[in-house]
């Protein structure tokens, strides 16, 4: 959770580097107040100043962490667009969910196989290649949504 609103905060944020509560909330769809108890933690931690009713910005630990988050986002997304030839807007959701969660030495990985990709020293299938239909996968590719997932009963 604090990852998201500082990477949210470091895009909402002006060019004086500031932002409203109010932008940060609308930017992650959540309410000011949600908003505001999460800045507060992110006060202790001395990952971003705000004054009470006032701007919010990122401590320099603050924008370092959400630079980082940042890089991982679109090292993630660039690697299911341009490798795995998912689409666009499937790649960002995909991404954002997988930020969390991708170990450092992983995300080298993939900004390793990244590069060979883009200077041609690796060839992939060629784009819009498609699960195959034998593949237990592929009933769920056409649901657009994993039926085993979709089974448990979120609290």
């Amino acid at each position: 959770v604090h990852e998201m609103y500082l990477k949210t905060l470091h895009s909402v944020r002006g060019k004086h580097d500031v932002a409203r509560v109010a932008d940060l909330a609308d930017g992650l769809g959540v309410g000011p107040g949600t908003a505001s108890e999460v800045l507060k933690k992110l006060v202790r931690l001395h990952l971003v100043d705000h004054e009470r009713y006032g701007l919010v910005a990122l401590t320099p630990a603050g924008n370092k962490v959400a630079e980082c988050v940042l890089r991982r986002f679109e090292t993630v997304r660039d690697v299911l667009v341009e490798v795995f030839g998912v689409d666009p807007e499937t790649a960002v959701v995909d991404a954002c969910m997988m930020e969390h969660a991708v170990s450092p030495l992983t995300v080298i990985r993939m900004k390793s196989i990244l590069k060979g990709v883009r200077a041609g020293a690796i060839s992939l299938p060629r784009r819009g290649s498609r699960v195959l239909p034998s593949d237990p996968c592929s009933r769920c590719e056409a649901l657009g949504v994993c039926q085993a997932a979709a089974t448990i009963e979120v609290e």
